[in-house]
């Protein structure tokens, strides 16, 4: 098991983010389609056991950038950069590779398997004895003994780690695909509304696995267009607006009303930019 998962809060320091370099930086993205500019000199920085939020208008840009950095779109300008050096994310695997997860409002689970079985899907533990491998024969105990770690790790609770995913809630699906990530050693999660549709509950219990994940060394872009939920658990939001980054502000300094003044037009863009490229208040 990644060795994240069994380290230990940081007393008193749990829910701060690291103030080191940002561990990924997309800086003067552009992406057309025809005529059409979808994105114009977007940017973004992502510190360490960051949570960062992402929010921005319709059409804004948040989900073709989301894209971006997922491999599922190519850039036509700009860099993106991991640990303060230059990568190339051409594919979805290009971004796995690179320890980035994306986890879509669709979640991309299957309803007829389990959980555990959704956690290895696609990368199936074959059985240890080489007659057994030969026959292609999976290691049912050891992703069961797997996955349940990395639940209990992230304080999921789901009714079994071999319940069918259709029986379960949207919030432990949710839970469930964000485990995913992280079991597979990803570093960075891009979560894209992950409490949509959700009630308050399920929400609550989403929020916290998001929360939870700083102390497992991850760091997370959620895009939402759920304010109060993005100041209860954000360190920092990033406002998109007409295709460019407009703004990013520290939740300890803004206001929900600030945010969507932003969002609207209603407060102007901040009029400078950063080395990285993130747009944050003067002091």
């Amino acid at each position: 098991m990644d060795q994240r998962l069994e380290q230990s809060p940081v007393s008193g320091e749990s829910a701060l983010a690291d103030t080191s370099a940002p561990v990924l930086e997309a800086r003067g993205i552009a992406r057309r389609f025809g005529a059409v500019v979808a994105l114009d000199n977007a940017s973004l920085a992502l510190k360490n056991r960051e949570v960062l939020g992402l929010v921005g208008d319709n059409g804004a840009g948040k989900s073709t950038l989301l894209k971006i950095l997922s491999g599922v779109l190519l850039a036509d300008d700009g860099r993106v950069l991991l640990d303060g050096k230059q990568i190339q994310i051409r594919s979805a695997h290009d971004a796995m590779e690179a320890g980035i997860e994306t986890v879509y409002q669709d979640l991309a689970l299957v309803d007829t398997m389990n959980a555990f079985q959704n956690v290895y899907l696609g990368r199936e533990e074959l059985a240890g004895r080489w007659f057994l491998r030969m026959l292609n024969l999976v290691d049912d105990r050891k992703m069961r003994k797997r996955s349940r770690e990395v639940l209990d790790a992230l304080a999921v609770k789901i009714p079994s780690i071999g319940a069918s995913v259709r029986a379960m809630s949207g919030g432990q699906r949710q839970c469930l695909a964000i485990a995913r990530a992280i079991l597979w050693g990803r570093r960075i999660v891009i979560l894209d509304e992950p409490t949509a549709a959700l009630g308050v509950r399920e929400s609550s219990q989403v929020l916290d696995v998001i929360s939870d994940l700083r102390n497992h060394d991850v760091s997370v872009i959620v895009v939402s267009h759920n304010m109060q939920q993005l100041m209860d658990i954000a360190d920092r939001i990033t406002v998109m607006r007409l295709g460019r980054t407009i703004a990013t502000r520290d939740v300890r300094q803004t206001e929900v009303s600030e945010i969507v003044g932003l969002i609207t037009g209603a407060i102007a863009a901040d009029p400078a930019t950063d080395e990285a490229g993130s747009v944050e208040k003067p002091v």
